[in-house]
């Protein structure tokens, strides 16, 4: 099915809210892309990390909004929704599983690595990164390995 980018992103990018469940950890919100654009990109999430209702009104506006085209084919998330929740974070580190917020969605997990961490790909604002399970017991293995690499961090678990 073709996708209208010339209608706001919110109409072609479902989203939903992982809420913080603790004191210290961001909401998570993920868009569902739409097939054309997940086969694309190789991936099936975009995600942003929201921080405070400031971010999180910008993020919202962004969203109201259509997305820049640069050239046909190629869309850029980062004049727009990326730039709501792009500014650079500091905390201290933690693996945290969210529950989806309603049937249908992934698990999630998210990690926040000090900075003297060695990084990996798709890292968001300089220390978080998220990966999305189809299932709990997926993401409780990879809750596992991240662990065993990680050492001694703080695990959250949301219900």
């Amino acid at each position: 099915m073709p996708v209208d980018f010339n209608r706001p992103i919110f109409e072609w990018l479902p989203t939903r809210t992982y809420a913080s469940f603790r004191p210290g950890l961001p909401d998570v919100v993920l868009g569902r892309l739409p097939e054309p654009v997940s086969i694309a990109v190789g991936r099936a999430f975009k995600g942003w990390i929201v921080e405070s209702a400031d971010e999180r009104a910008a993020l919202e506006a962004a969203l109201a909004r259509l997305i820049l085209q640069p050239e046909p084919g190629r869309l850029n998330f980062k004049a727009g929704p990326d730039a709501a929740c792009a500014g650079r974070s500091q905390g201290p580190a933690f693996l945290a599983l969210y529950a989806p917020p309603e049937e249908g969605w992934p698990v999630l997990l998210l990690s926040s690595f000090a900075p003297e961490r060695e990084r990996r790909t798709r890292i968001q604002r300089d220390r978080y990164v998220w990966e999305t399970f189809a299932t709990a017991a997926l993401a409780e293995e990879a809750l596992a390995a991240e662990l065993a690499e990680a050492g001694d961090v703080p695990v959250h678990r949301g219900a």
